[in-house]
């Protein structure tokens, strides 16, 4: 009976010490995020739109585009003709927040850091024809990035 009341004890103990945690993030102001929540809820975007057209020769089946905007609720779509792929709604919307949320872009970067970040971000090849980025920050500022 002992080792019963020390057993109930323990696991008392333990799922105390447990929702403690969950309690403390609250207190804190902290969320509790479930494991399982969706990138779309987590990830937050430093940009208020980001408009990306990379081309990699004529004709739109050699092109590359991703277009995130957040006006009155987030959007965002990918059309990747150089491989067909074409995403967009949630699908989009999470691949773009995991890029763009990792994507540092100033105001005060060159040009071709810029074009050479978001080259790498978006894992495509350096050697296009034409680029063009349009990117607004929360803040009202905008910037139009050329390349070649």
């Amino acid at each position: 009976m002992n080792q019963f009341r020390m057993a109930v004890i323990a696991l008392v103990l333990i799922l105390m010490t447990g929702c403690g945690s969950i309690a403390e993030e609250h207190a804190e102001g902290k969320e509790a995020v479930p494991d399982n929540a969706p990138v779309s809820d987590v990830k937050s975007v430093p940009y208020d739109t980001f408009a990306l057209e990379v081309n990699y020769g004529h004709g739109k089946h050699n092109t590359f585009e991703a277009v995130y905007d957040k006006q009155e609720r987030e959007e965002a779509s990918i059309k990747d003709y150089l491989n067909g792929a074409d995403r967009e709604g949630e699908e989009a919307l999470n691949e773009m927040k995991m890029v763009l949320s990792e994507l540092s872009i100033a105001k005060s970067d060159s040009e071709q850091d810029v074009i050479s970040n978001v080259l790498e971000a978006f894992n495509l090849d350096e050697q296009y024809d034409r680029f063009q980025l349009r990117v607004k920050w929360p803040d009202g500022t905008s910037r139009i990035y050329n390349g070649k």
